[in-house]
């Protein structure tokens, strides 16, 4: 998305002046996310590698399996010295670009 698309939107969800509006707005980037994680979910497959964007970290690994809303990722964490598998939602998961 362009940044003055972004400015753009913000300044007319700023503009907002009832609860009823602010919520049509809320259901609808709940929707919008709901079919990126699809959309992502359907470019998955076991062996990929992926970027997790978490609350205070982003972390790289491999999708091990696939499940219905969430994936199971391999990480390596380096406070035990090895890799930990994470249960991941589709909406946190990046696919990596290989060069």
């Amino acid at each position: 998305m362009r940044q003055d698309t972004k400015t753009d939107l913000f300044k007319l969800i700023d503009t907002l002046d009832s609860i009823d509006d602010l919520d049509l707005v809320r259901e609808m980037v709940k929707t919008r996310s709901k079919k990126l994680a699809r959309d992502t979910k359907s470019g998955l497959i076991i062996g990929d590698k992926v970027i997790i964007s978490g609350s205070a970290k982003i972390e790289s690994g491999k999708v091990i399996k696939i499940n219905r809303t969430r994936a199971v990722v391999d990480c390596y964490d380096k406070t035990i010295d090895g890799m930990v598998a994470y249960n991941v939602p589709f909406s946190m998961i990046r696919k990596a670009i290989s060069w």
